[in-house]
């Protein structure tokens, strides 16, 4: 007997290519969707990869706390109001949910609309705990007074300290790296479980290479994989399957936009490749990359992904600056990697 036919499913591509209800008003990757079909697209990409923080995994009345640094762009913006849709969801099929957000902003003091911007997230999202930290409370951490030689008494230590270092790179890197300890410190402080980064795939994409030439491309397994990370906490990227384009698109089509609450950097051209970093070359690369060969973008993460990560419990001695392993990634009685040896050359012992 003659197995059944499919019947020809005759798709209008003038149509969304999921719902064929709605005209599109985006292509992702080749695929035509409506603004309904993309929400859900970017949603539900964010949403898988909060699988371990789903409320089956929670006890009733023990949330899971987590971590969520908010720099108030359009990626980790997107994040917090994805999670808290998500969270508003948990509540109403369960009664509870799985996890709880502390959104945490570190200011830099560069930019005077932080506050403003910050208080309309709180209103619009009133549900989560939120905190503030100057960026230069880093220079109180363990080890980074003396490591940098920092005057934590006068108040433009890190200026002076950025004024020291030789380069637009090595000053870029440092700011990174200092960000980054506080952020985690805050978690460990505050018991948080883990820290929730928004990174897109753009944006890790951009750190493979940057990282790379930098020296510590043998991080990138540890620190760009979701769960244990050196720093102590665990790290997650729950948008790492999305493009930067993506996420701004989505951001600005929400129903009130985020737009009114994203802190837009003008980027400004550099007089000269003096003044131009590894990551600033990697940023401009990869957003042309992106808007013609996004596959491209989505291949390096996942190649970086499949990389052997080196393991934590057999790590015996960290680099002092960034909490990178030694082993093999120094000189010999090192307190830096090779990485973190060009920005502090003074020192490597």
């Amino acid at each position: 007997m003659p197995g059944r036919q499919r019947a020809d499913v005759v798709v209008d591509r003038n149509l969304c290519r999921r719902c064929q209800v709605n005209e599109p008003t985006i292509t992702v990757r080749t695929e035509p969707l409506c603004a309904a079909c993309f929400g859900k697209y970017v949603s539900t990409k964010i949403v898988k990869r909060m699988e371990s923080f789903r409320v089956r995994h929670a006890g009733a009345g023990n949330e899971r706390l987590l971590l969520l640094p908010l720099s108030l762009g359009p990626c980790s913006m997107t994040l917090l109001h994805v999670l808290s849709q998500h969270l508003t969801v948990q509540a109403e099929k369960s009664g509870r949910t799985g996890y709880r957000l502390h959104v945490l902003h570190v200011d830099d003091r560069e930019r005077e609309d932080a506050t403003a911007l910050m208080e309309s997230v709180k209103q619009r999202y009133p549900e989560h705990v939120y905190s503030t930290r100057l960026l230069s409370d880093a220079l109180q951490l363990e080890g980074i007074n003396e490591l940098l030689d920092a005057d934590t008494d006068n108040s433009d230590a890190l200026s002076t300290i950025l004024g020291r270092l030789n380069s637009a790179t090595s000053r870029d890197d440092m700011l990174q790296i200092l960000l980054r300890k506080l952020v985690v410190d805050v978690a460990k402080q505050q018991s948080r479980e883990a820290i929730i980064w928004g990174d897109s795939t753009t944006r890790l994409a951009e750190r493979t290479l940057a990282e790379t030439a930098k020296g510590r491309g043998f991080t990138l397994p540890s620190v760009m994989s979701d769960g244990a990370s050196p720093h102590g906490v665990p790290f997650y990227y729950p948008m790492r399957d999305l493009l930067s384009k993506e996420i701004v698109a989505f951001a600005s089509q929400l129903d009130p936009s985020l737009d009114a609450m994203i802190r837009v950097d003008k980027a400004k051209p550099a007089v000269s490749t003096k003044n131009t970093t590894i990551d600033d070359l990697m940023r401009q690369y990869f957003e042309s990359v992106e808007r013609e060969y996004p596959s491209i973008v989505a291949n390096v993460v996942r190649t970086t992904s499949k990389l052997q990560a080196v393991l934590l419990e057999e790590v015996e001695r960290q680099c002092e600056l960034c909490d990178a392993p030694l082993q093999g990634h120094s000189p010999e009685r090192s307190r830096l990697c090779y990485g973190c040896i060009r920005i502090l050359p003074h020192a490597i012992e």
